[in-house]
Order: C-alpha cells, then sequence, then structure tokens
C-alpha cells in the first residue's frame, strides 16, 4: 500500500510540523515557509507568481490544467464528477489530494483540514491580494472528497470528526501523533 501525506493550511496543521518526513509529502501554497514537502500545489495564480520567484528546485509544483507554466505542472486527473472530465480540484487542497492519487496512493493521510470549522489559513497574511477569507466549502468540494474516498483510503486527521461520509476515516492527532 502507498501512503501520501496530505499537508492542507487550516490552523490545526500546526501541531504536526515536526513529524518525521514522509515517503510522499503533498502540500498547499506556502507549506515550504514551515514544513519541507516533495510536492507543491497552487490553485491561484497570485501565489504561483510569487513561488516563480524563487522556486525550490527539490520540489514539483501542479497547478490546475489552464495554469501550467514551466515551473508549474499540470495534468488530467483520473477523477469524474458530474460535467467535470479529469477534475483536478476545487482549490490547492483538492488539488493536492488529486495530485496523491494520480502518484498511486493508495491510502491518504489528510493534516489540516479544519473545514467547516473555520476559513482561517496559516497563510493569510500572504494572500494580500484578498480582502476578505473565502469560504473553504462547497457543495462540489464535499462531493470530491466523497469522490477521493471511494477510490482510495482517506484518513482525517482531527480532534472534530465531521459527518462527511461513510468512507472517510476519522483520527484523533494524539493516535496520529503516537505513530509516528
Amino acid at each position: 500500500m502507498s501512503k501520501a501525506t496530505v499537508w492542507w493550511n487550516g490552523p490545526s496543521v500546526k501541531q504536526f510540523y515536526d513529524i518525521p518526513q514522509q515517503n510522499l509529502e503533498i502540500g498547499c501554497n506556502f507549506i515550504l515557509d514551515n514544513r519541507k514537502v516533495h510536492h507543491v500545489c497552487v490553485y491561484d495564480r497570485p501565489v504561483m507568481l510569487e513561488i516563480e520567484k524563487n522556486p525550490n528546485p527539490d520540489v514539483k509544483y501542479w497547478t490546475r490544467r489552464n495554469l501550467g507554466t514551466s515551473i508549474f505542472n499540470t495534468f488530467e486527473s483520473q477523477i469524474k464528477y458530474k460535467h467535470y472530465r479529469g477534475i483536478s480540484g476545487f482549490c490547492s487542497g483538492t488539488l493536492a489530494l488529486a495530485v496523491a492519487v494520480q502518484m498511486g496512493a493508495t491510502e491518504l493521510d489528510l493534516l489540516g483540514c479544519d473545514w467547516s470549522l473555520t476559513n482561517a489559513s496559516m497563510y493569510d497574511k500572504q494572500y494580500t491580494w484578498r480582502k476578505f477569507q473565502p469560504n473553504k466549502t462547497s457543495k462540489d468540494k464535499f462531493k470530491f472528497l466523497q469522490i477521493i474516498s471511494e477510490m482510495v483510503q482517506l484518513n482525517i486527521v482531527h480532534h472534530k470528526p465531521r459527518e462527511w461520509g461513510a468512507k472517510i476515516q476519522w483520527m484523533t492527532p494524539e493516535d496520529y501523533l503516537a505513530k509516528h
């Protein structure tokens, strides 16, 4: 079984920054400010422009299909949803899950998923073009999580489990940290 650790940017992620390096780590946006990962996913053009100023040569960068550059890779996902064919996500976080599946991961540990609890991000101060925190959730994003959980084992690590579907597994931070 191939496992990937996916780093989202909700405030609950801070408690995990110091765990040992995992075999496959995929993070979002400015994750490299706090954690070394193998892949970084970016959905918003302003974040891409900032990262392109000084990209880390040891990291592979990903974005949505219509924004690919010489630094940011794209792919057609195997995930099918409604009228979306080959969708790679709706935000950097869902894009990171799609990249993990695309890379062959069969189990995903998702850290920093604070959906439905807060719209805050660890990097809100760096999102200078935004005048407000965007809503992190939508019906399509929840459906995307469901689709992912039907394709691979999705373990969301959080102290507050939420009812997002029968196939999504929840793990407490204490149990996760005890394993790492």
